[in-house]
């Protein structure tokens, strides 16, 4: 998964995720603090020395579920009902939804958390 953090003209942090990932940006951006990243993380290590069997925590535009290998992203759009759509016709949704592991995300937060820091 490859992304990059910049500021805007405005001065603020804002994250950029390939495809397949573009939701972890918007949530990012979005939804994650210093503060946020912090407990995160937290939960993140009792994920994996099993203290915790999963975390779940929904966002203004997103859920987020850890287990002690996987991280999932899933906007709420996802729940758009596709039944209305003309035959042949398909919504697109990749862009709603990203997986990694749980390490992968833990260095993403880590770095989100370093490039938030550096004013």
């Amino acid at each position: 998964m490859e992304f990059e953090f910049f500021r805007d003209l405005n001065g603020h942090h804002r994250a950029r995720f390939s495809m397949g990932h573009e939701v972890m940006g918007q949530w990012l951006t979005d939804e994650i603090s210093l503060t946020e990243a912090a407990e995160l993380l937290a939960v993140m290590e009792k994920l994996a020395a099993g203290e915790l069997p999963e975390f779940k925590k929904s966002y203004a535009e997103c859920s987020l579920l850890l287990t002690a290998e996987e991280a999932e992203l899933s906007a709420h759009a996802l729940a758009f009902d596709s039944d209305d759509l003309e035959d042949g016709m398909a919504y697109y949704d990749d862009e709603h939804y990203a997986g990694c592991g749980l390490d992968d995300l833990a260095r993403v937060l880590e770095q989100w958390q370093d490039f938030c820091s550096n004013r």
